[in-house]
Protein backbone atom coordinates (compact mmCIF):
# COMPACT_ATOMS: atom_id res chain seq x y z
CA UNK A 1 0.00 0.00 0.00
CA UNK A 2 1.04 3.54 -0.47
CA UNK A 3 1.43 5.30 2.33
CA UNK A 4 0.93 9.07 2.51
CA UNK A 5 3.60 10.11 5.26
CA UNK A 6 5.80 11.28 3.05
CA UNK A 7 3.48 14.09 2.20
CA UNK A 8 3.34 15.13 6.54
CA UNK A 9 0.50 12.95 6.70
CA UNK A 10 0.82 11.12 10.27
CA UNK A 11 -0.40 7.53 10.49
CA UNK A 12 -3.18 8.02 12.27
CA UNK A 13 -4.55 11.28 10.36
CA UNK A 14 -3.65 8.70 7.02
CA UNK A 15 -5.98 5.82 8.83
CA UNK A 16 -8.88 8.21 9.26
CA UNK A 17 -8.81 9.29 5.69
CA UNK A 18 -8.87 6.48 4.36
CA UNK A 19 -11.75 5.10 6.98
CA UNK A 20 -13.60 7.77 5.57
CA UNK A 21 -13.07 7.26 2.19
CA UNK A 22 -14.92 3.72 2.75
CA UNK A 23 -16.94 4.91 5.38
CA UNK A 24 -17.92 8.49 4.18
CA UNK A 25 -20.32 10.29 6.89
CA UNK A 26 -19.58 8.54 9.74
CA UNK A 27 -19.90 10.72 12.79
CA UNK A 28 -17.47 12.94 13.90
CA UNK A 29 -17.81 11.20 17.45
CA UNK A 30 -17.44 7.55 16.30
CA UNK A 31 -14.08 8.76 14.81
CA UNK A 32 -12.69 10.19 17.12
CA UNK A 33 -12.80 7.43 19.63
CA UNK A 34 -11.30 4.74 16.55
CA UNK A 35 -9.19 2.67 18.01
CA UNK A 36 -6.64 3.38 15.91
CA UNK A 37 -6.69 6.98 17.30
CA UNK A 38 -3.58 8.05 19.67
CA UNK A 39 -4.87 8.12 23.71
CA UNK A 40 -6.93 11.28 23.93
CA UNK A 41 -6.01 13.00 20.40
CA UNK A 42 -8.64 11.83 17.89
CA UNK A 43 -10.07 15.21 18.31
CA UNK A 44 -6.82 16.67 17.53
CA UNK A 45 -6.31 13.82 13.90
CA UNK A 46 -9.94 15.20 12.67
CA UNK A 47 -9.08 18.56 13.69
CA UNK A 48 -5.45 18.79 11.69
CA UNK A 49 -7.32 16.60 8.66
CA UNK A 50 -9.61 19.61 8.57
CA UNK A 51 -7.05 21.84 8.66
CA UNK A 52 -5.14 20.43 5.41
CA UNK A 53 -8.25 20.61 3.92
CA UNK A 54 -8.75 16.67 3.54
CA UNK A 55 -12.32 16.44 5.65
CA UNK A 56 -15.29 18.67 6.06
CA UNK A 57 -17.78 17.87 9.02
CA UNK A 58 -20.95 18.84 8.45
CA UNK A 59 -23.84 18.38 11.07
CA UNK A 60 -21.77 16.13 13.11
CA UNK A 61 -20.78 13.97 10.05
CA UNK A 62 -17.53 13.91 8.39
CA UNK A 63 -16.82 13.54 4.96
CA UNK A 64 -13.69 12.99 2.62
CA UNK A 65 -12.26 15.33 0.41
CA UNK A 66 -11.61 13.31 -3.17
CA UNK A 67 -7.86 11.62 -3.10
CA UNK A 68 -6.86 13.73 -6.20
CA UNK A 69 -7.63 17.08 -4.72
CA UNK A 70 -6.33 16.05 -1.40
CA UNK A 71 -3.15 14.88 -2.78
CA UNK A 72 -2.79 18.01 -4.45
CA UNK A 73 -3.23 20.30 -1.56
CA UNK A 74 -1.03 18.18 0.27
CA UNK A 75 1.64 18.53 -2.44
CA UNK A 76 1.53 22.02 -2.79
CA UNK A 77 1.89 22.16 1.34
CA UNK A 78 5.29 20.01 1.09
CA UNK A 79 6.79 21.72 -1.81
CA UNK A 80 6.01 25.03 -0.25
CA UNK A 81 7.51 23.99 3.15
CA UNK A 82 10.80 22.75 0.80
CA UNK A 83 11.42 25.90 -1.04
CA UNK A 84 11.29 27.89 2.47
CA UNK A 85 13.76 25.14 3.95
CA UNK A 86 16.30 25.98 0.67
CA UNK A 87 15.53 29.75 0.70
CA UNK A 88 16.22 29.10 4.58
CA UNK A 89 19.66 27.52 3.52
CA UNK A 90 21.25 30.89 2.57
CA UNK A 91 20.93 32.73 5.98
CA UNK A 92 23.04 30.08 7.51
CA UNK A 93 26.53 31.73 7.18
CA UNK A 94 25.00 35.28 7.98
CA UNK A 95 23.47 33.51 11.55
CA UNK A 96 27.23 31.73 12.20
CA UNK A 97 29.24 35.03 11.37
CA UNK A 98 26.78 37.31 13.79
CA UNK A 99 27.21 34.44 16.47
CA UNK A 100 30.75 34.63 16.21
CA UNK A 101 30.94 38.54 16.33
CA UNK A 102 29.02 37.46 19.69
CA UNK A 103 31.95 35.32 20.98
CA UNK A 104 34.78 37.85 19.72
CA UNK A 105 33.53 40.05 21.88
CA UNK A 106 33.68 37.64 24.92
CA UNK A 107 36.71 37.07 23.70
CA UNK A 108 37.95 40.32 23.82
CA UNK A 109 36.63 41.01 27.53
CA UNK A 110 38.30 37.61 28.93
CA UNK A 111 40.99 35.77 29.37
CA UNK A 112 42.09 33.33 26.01
CA UNK A 113 40.24 32.47 23.37
CA UNK A 114 38.67 28.95 22.63
CA UNK A 115 39.65 27.15 19.13
CA UNK A 116 37.74 28.25 16.15
CA UNK A 117 34.99 25.25 15.84
CA UNK A 118 33.25 26.60 12.86
CA UNK A 119 31.58 24.20 10.02
CA UNK A 120 30.29 26.93 7.79
CA UNK A 121 31.92 28.01 4.94
CA UNK A 122 31.00 30.71 2.38
CA UNK A 123 33.02 30.80 -0.95
CA UNK A 124 32.45 32.98 -3.42
CA UNK A 125 35.01 32.56 -5.41
CA UNK A 126 34.73 30.28 -8.48
CA UNK A 127 38.50 28.71 -8.45
CA UNK A 128 38.53 28.19 -4.96
CA UNK A 129 35.26 26.58 -4.95
CA UNK A 130 36.47 24.77 -7.62
CA UNK A 131 39.23 23.38 -5.51
CA UNK A 132 36.62 23.07 -2.57
CA UNK A 133 34.85 20.79 -4.64
CA UNK A 134 37.49 18.53 -5.73
CA UNK A 135 38.57 18.21 -2.18
CA UNK A 136 35.24 17.14 -0.84
CA UNK A 137 34.64 14.11 -3.59
CA UNK A 138 38.41 12.95 -4.06
CA UNK A 139 37.52 12.45 0.38
CA UNK A 140 34.21 10.93 -0.36
CA UNK A 141 34.28 7.67 0.75
CA UNK A 142 30.94 6.18 0.53
CA UNK A 143 27.81 8.02 -0.86
CA UNK A 144 27.11 11.25 -2.59
CA UNK A 145 23.90 12.74 -3.23
CA UNK A 146 23.71 15.49 -5.42
CA UNK A 147 20.32 17.48 -6.74
CA UNK A 148 19.67 20.34 -8.89
CA UNK A 149 22.87 20.66 -10.85
CA UNK A 150 21.86 20.13 -14.43
CA UNK A 151 21.98 22.88 -17.11
CA UNK A 152 21.66 23.61 -20.61
CA UNK A 153 25.08 22.35 -21.50
CA UNK A 154 25.40 19.72 -18.70
CA UNK A 155 25.96 19.02 -15.15
CA UNK A 156 26.73 22.03 -13.05
CA UNK A 157 30.27 22.16 -12.85
CA UNK A 158 31.63 22.64 -11.06
CA UNK A 159 29.54 21.60 -8.28
CA UNK A 160 29.27 18.18 -9.90
CA UNK A 161 31.32 16.67 -12.87
CA UNK A 162 31.57 13.50 -14.82
CA UNK A 163 34.92 12.92 -14.23
CA UNK A 164 34.77 13.25 -10.49
CA UNK A 165 31.62 11.15 -10.37
CA UNK A 166 33.33 9.04 -12.35
CA UNK A 167 35.90 8.44 -10.03
CA UNK A 168 34.12 8.26 -7.04
CA UNK A 169 31.85 5.53 -8.88
CA UNK A 170 35.16 3.74 -9.37
CA UNK A 171 36.24 3.45 -5.83
CA UNK A 172 32.54 2.45 -4.84
CA UNK A 173 31.42 5.42 -3.31
CA UNK A 174 27.26 5.18 -4.11
CA UNK A 175 26.49 8.07 -6.64
CA UNK A 176 22.49 9.24 -6.57
CA UNK A 177 21.90 12.52 -8.51
CA UNK A 178 18.20 13.84 -9.07
CA UNK A 179 17.35 15.95 -11.89
CA UNK A 180 14.50 17.83 -13.36
CA UNK A 181 12.60 16.78 -16.05
CA UNK A 182 13.07 20.39 -18.07
CA UNK A 183 16.87 19.33 -17.80
CA UNK A 184 15.97 16.23 -19.79
CA UNK A 185 15.58 18.61 -23.07
CA UNK A 186 19.45 19.20 -23.38
CA UNK A 187 21.16 15.66 -25.24
CA UNK A 188 24.33 17.30 -23.11
CA UNK A 189 22.47 16.30 -20.08
CA UNK A 190 21.32 13.03 -21.23
CA UNK A 191 24.09 11.78 -22.80
CA UNK A 192 26.28 12.51 -19.28
CA UNK A 193 23.37 10.86 -17.42
CA UNK A 194 23.69 7.73 -19.45
CA UNK A 195 27.50 7.53 -19.06
CA UNK A 196 27.29 8.18 -15.10
CA UNK A 197 23.92 5.52 -14.89
CA UNK A 198 26.33 2.75 -17.14
CA UNK A 199 28.84 3.50 -14.75
CA UNK A 200 26.73 2.75 -11.76
CA UNK A 201 25.54 5.88 -10.83
CA UNK A 202 21.66 5.76 -9.84
CA UNK A 203 19.60 9.06 -11.31
CA UNK A 204 16.32 9.54 -11.02
CA UNK A 205 14.08 12.55 -12.11
CA UNK A 206 11.59 15.20 -10.54
CA UNK A 207 8.88 17.32 -12.62
CA UNK A 208 9.69 19.83 -10.21
CA UNK A 209 12.42 22.76 -10.16
CA UNK A 210 14.84 22.76 -6.84
CA UNK A 211 17.73 24.70 -5.12
CA UNK A 212 20.76 22.72 -5.77
CA UNK A 213 22.68 20.69 -3.09
CA UNK A 214 25.09 18.53 -2.43
CA UNK A 215 25.78 15.84 0.51
CA UNK A 216 29.15 13.90 0.87
CA UNK A 217 29.09 11.50 2.77
CA UNK A 218 25.97 12.15 5.02
CA UNK A 219 28.31 14.45 7.19
CA UNK A 220 29.32 17.97 4.36
CA UNK A 221 26.89 19.40 2.14
CA UNK A 222 27.18 22.05 0.20
CA UNK A 223 24.33 24.22 -1.04
CA UNK A 224 23.79 27.86 -2.66
CA UNK A 225 24.19 31.22 -1.50
CA UNK A 226 21.63 31.83 -3.36
CA UNK A 227 19.58 29.21 -3.95
CA UNK A 228 18.02 30.43 -7.36
CA UNK A 229 22.05 30.93 -8.51
CA UNK A 230 24.40 28.58 -8.30
CA UNK A 231 26.86 30.41 -10.18
CA UNK A 232 26.71 33.22 -7.00
CA UNK A 233 28.67 30.81 -4.63
CA UNK A 234 28.18 27.90 -2.41
CA UNK A 235 28.39 27.34 1.35
CA UNK A 236 29.78 24.23 2.77
CA UNK A 237 28.35 23.19 6.14
CA UNK A 238 28.78 20.42 8.70
CA UNK A 239 27.01 21.28 11.25
CA UNK A 240 24.83 18.40 11.84
CA UNK A 241 21.53 19.60 12.52
CA UNK A 242 22.18 21.18 8.63
CA UNK A 243 23.28 18.31 6.80
CA UNK A 244 20.45 16.06 8.31
CA UNK A 245 17.69 18.94 7.31
CA UNK A 246 19.52 18.88 3.83
CA UNK A 247 19.71 14.49 3.68
CA UNK A 248 16.05 14.26 4.29
CA UNK A 249 14.88 17.02 1.65
CA UNK A 250 16.97 15.18 -0.81
CA UNK A 251 15.46 11.92 0.32
CA UNK A 252 11.78 12.89 0.33
CA UNK A 253 12.25 14.22 -3.55
CA UNK A 254 14.25 10.60 -4.25
CA UNK A 255 11.67 8.99 -3.12
CA UNK A 256 8.89 11.07 -5.52
CA UNK A 257 10.88 10.80 -8.21
CA UNK A 258 11.11 8.42 -11.23
CA UNK A 259 13.93 6.73 -12.54
CA UNK A 260 15.99 7.86 -15.19
CA UNK A 261 15.15 6.03 -18.99
CA UNK A 262 18.16 7.37 -20.77
CA UNK A 263 15.86 9.75 -22.68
Amino acid sequence: MHRMQFLGVTPAEEKTYRHLLRHPGSSAEEVVAAPWQPDGDGAAVVRRLKELGAVVENGGALWPEKPELVAGRLTERLLTELHALTRGLSEVYPMVRSLRDEAACGRNGGAGAPPDGGTVERITDAAALRARVEELARGTRSELLAGGLCGERGLGAPWVTVPLCLDMLDRGVAVRLLVWRSALGSPAVVAHLRRLAGAGARVRVLPSSEGPMVVYDGGTVLVPVVSSDSGRGAFVAGEPGLVSMVVNHFERLWADAREFGGG
